[in-house]
């Protein structure tokens, strides 16, 4: 089976668009006294490069045959060199370059699965979750655990309270964050999708689209219908739907889809974790944009959405690698449960990450609707194949790199989980990822700081560490607040000071936190006249005890399974 099928090949202008790829190429096989081939089989010693993948106008196979694909402006050279070298006639035969490029692609098979899987594991070993943990990590987390332990043993209240007042430190600084975040949206005007700056056809590249889809056979018309809306022009637009060889029915469904010159199948061969990074590292050599973004499966995104991207890359430097789209959800009234995701996205991607980048502290790309530059992308070693938060990692790689990320204004709609356990799934997904990200990037505290400053250490401290450990001590700061509130004398007893401390300063970190995610939400929600939605906040406690839940989760996931992709239905 062929890696890739192309449904139309981009470039055999408007004479095959008229007649069919075949029907061209078949004539101009005949103009030149050479056989024509529907097929192209190279033998399993051809070998091939990327460069002429992307050209896909010759290949060699290992019998020394040779398969071409001459555009019409090469014909009579054609000619002129048979002429001199008739005994190549034998050697040539014409084919189409979807056949050029299917059997390339082919012969490039294991170079692609190696370089998907091991590329940033061998180019950057400390940057790649291949290996969870080091044995420095191993050795310092085993003598952590013994103390913690012995000290719960002989003094269980004094280590109940140093949990408790570290956790306190992250939690607060994750408010504060929030607050600071808050305070910045203030100062910004309702997004506005108007964009007459925009540039026009004439300006605009090549522009690849990756759309990784697994166990989704029942979004492709829908996806389709919404990327062929993308104002681009399809000349320049490569869009590759990528998809695993053992999903069977997604591959059905997408090569029974009308031929769409801008459009290919790329199927991902098995071996490896089974990962979306790993089916977008594999895609990534096989596009041809000199910008890409990643979309999934759900996603509909904002027609001008690549204009809007491409403008802001090409007004400024080359140390811009990244833009991030906001996501919002579109089935925020389909309960409580989408409702809140609603608003938690709202604070995240109209909040909190623009008040990251303007701050220049490193962003927790979303999974969706990030646009990259490309040669940025591959300078940092692409997606991680083993971290199954990629793109939290991926941001947190091009700081250390010095690449910086930004935000864009036009949105991307997207459904959330409407059920509990799909959510529980696909937020413990989430959390063990961060949980990888923070283990591969402290492995070298001394060399984070160096790579990212003071600034960009303080905000993956914030971030990278705060979420996690505020969603693992949340349930710790209602426990002791309810346990106060039931037995109140216990604030007198010999340690009367040291709880009454413990409750005063837990009782303040859950104000302030849910006064901090209220005002960034709200104010968030009311740019996209979304306000409304701000009624789910008062779920917010029992919402963030779902977090916590998943987040303990997500520890026990990391233990036993730690490349595994909980992939959430849609």
């Amino acid at each position: 089976m062929f890696a890739v099928e192309r449904l139309e090949s981009i470039e055999i202008g408007a004479e095959a668009a008229a007649g069919g790829e075949v029907a061209v190429y078949a004539a101009r096989a005949r103009g030149l006294g050479l056989p024509f081939v529907a097929t192209v089989e190279l033998g399993g010693d051809a070998i091939s490069d990327l460069d002429a993948i992307a050209e896909a106008r010759i290949a060699r196979a290992a019998s020394g045959h040779t398969y071409i694909a001459p555009d019409e402006s090469a014909i009579a050279d054609t000619l002129h060199w048979l002429g001199r070298f008739p005994a190549m006639r034998g050697r040539l035969c014409v084919a189409t370059p979807s056949a050029i490029r299917a059997a390339l692609i082919e012969a490039a098979m294991p170079a692609l699965m190696r370089n998907a899987i091991g590329a940033l594991a061998d180019a950057h070993p400390h940057l790649s979750a291949r290996n969870v943990t080091t044995r420095p990590q191993l050795i310092g987390g085993l003598a952590v655990f013994i103390a913690v332990l012995t000290c719960a043993v002989f003094a269980p209240f004094a280590i109940l309270a140093t949990a408790n007042l570290l956790g306190a430190v992250f939690f607060f600084g994750v408010s504060a964050l929030r607050f600071i975040a808050a305070g910045r949206i203030r100062r910004r005007a309702p997004i506005d999708d108007a964009r007459p700056e925009l540039p026009q056809d004439d300006a605009l590249p090549v522009y690849s689209v990756l759309v990784p889809l697994h166990g989704e056979a029942q979004m492709v018309p829908g996806l389709v219908a919404a990327l062929d809306a993308i104002d681009w022009p399809h000349d320049r637009l490569d869009i590759k739907l990528i998809l695993e060889e053992s999903d069977v029915a997604t591959v059905a469904a997408a090569r029974s889809l009308a031929p769409r010159a801008h459009l290919e199948i790329v199927v991902v061969p098995k071996g490896g974790p089974q990962t979306k990074p790993k089916a977008l590292d594999y895609a990534l050599p096989l596009a041809r944009g000199e910008f890409v973004s990643v979309y999934d499966a759900e996603d509909r995104p904002h027609p001008r959405q690549l204009r809007e991207a491409y403008a802001a890359f090409a007004d400024a430097g080359p140390d811009l690698a990244s833009l991030q789209a906001g996501l919002v959800i579109d089935n925020g009234d389909r309960g409580w449960l989408p409702l809140l995701f609603s608003i938690e996205y709202a604070a995240l991607f109209d909040g909190l990450l623009p008040a990251l980048a303007s701050l220049h502290m490193p962003l927790p790309l979303g999974g969706t609707s990030n646009h990259f530059r490309r040669a940025a992308l591959e300078s940092v070693g692409g997606w991680d194949p083993y971290n199954v938060t990629e793109d939290a990692d991926l941001g947190l790689r091009l700081a250390r790199f010095g690449y910086r990320c930004a935000t864009l204004d036009m949105a991307t709609l997207e459904n959330a989980p409407t059920r509990l356990w799909p959510w529980v799934r696909q937020r413990t997904r989430w959390f063990k990822g961060w949980m990888q990200t923070w283990l591969v990037h402290t492995r070298d505290p001394v060399r984070l700081w160096r790579e990212l400053g003071p600034r960009g250490a303080l905000g993956f401290t914030l971030i990278g560490t705060g979420l996690i450990v505020s969603s693992l001590v949340y349930p710790l700061h209602l426990m002791t607040i309810l346990v106060a509130l039931t037995n109140p004398m216990n604030l007198w007893g010999d340690r009367g000071a040291v709880t009454a401390m413990l409750v005063g300063a837990n009782l303040f970190n859950l104000v302030a936190g849910y006064l901090a995610m209220a005002v960034l939400s709200d104010r968030a929600l009311r740019l996209r006249g979304r306000g409304r939605e701000a009624r789910g906040l008062l779920l917010l406690p029992l919402y963030w005890l779902l977090m916590s839940f998943a987040s303990y989760r997500a520890i026990f996931d990391l233990v036993v399974r730690p490349h595994y992709w909980a992939k959430t239905p849609h």
